[in-house]
């Protein structure tokens, strides 16, 4: 793995079901994807472990890998929500995101012997 991730952790505004967050953030990591540079998207229901007890809301999380540098994808993403070809809902706004980019620091390390 030498692409770099970019990290998207979300919380959905309350008065949007789980499966209506779910649905539209299928549909908008395949959005981000279709810019250049983009590689791939996953997306994860997560929850937070403390003392081996859920604590706080389910959350999401997006992780895209992608090439080069972050500023290619990111204008053209821009662009295409400027021009309409990307759609955000009316309740993008609310939605409570976190985000992190992460580039490889060394190698990618495997066991040495199975």
């Amino acid at each position: 793995m030498t692409n770099n991730m970019y990290l998207v952790f979300s919380e959905k505004p309350d008065h949007i079901s789980v499966d209506d967050y779910h649905r539209w953030y299928a549909d908008h990591a395949q959005e981000n994807i279709e810019s250049p540079r983009f590689v791939s998207a996953q997306r994860y229901t997560i929850q937070e472990i403390v003392n081996s007890e859920p604590a706080g809301d389910e959350q999401h999380l997006a992780l895209y890998e992608y090439a080069g540098d972050m500023s290619e994808w990111r204008t053209d993403l821009t662009r295409r929500i400027a021009t309409g070809d990307v759609v955000l809902p009316e309740w993008f706004k609310q939605i409570k995101f976190k985000s992190w980019t992460c580039t490889p620091a060394g190698g990618l390390l495997t066991p040495q012997s199975r």
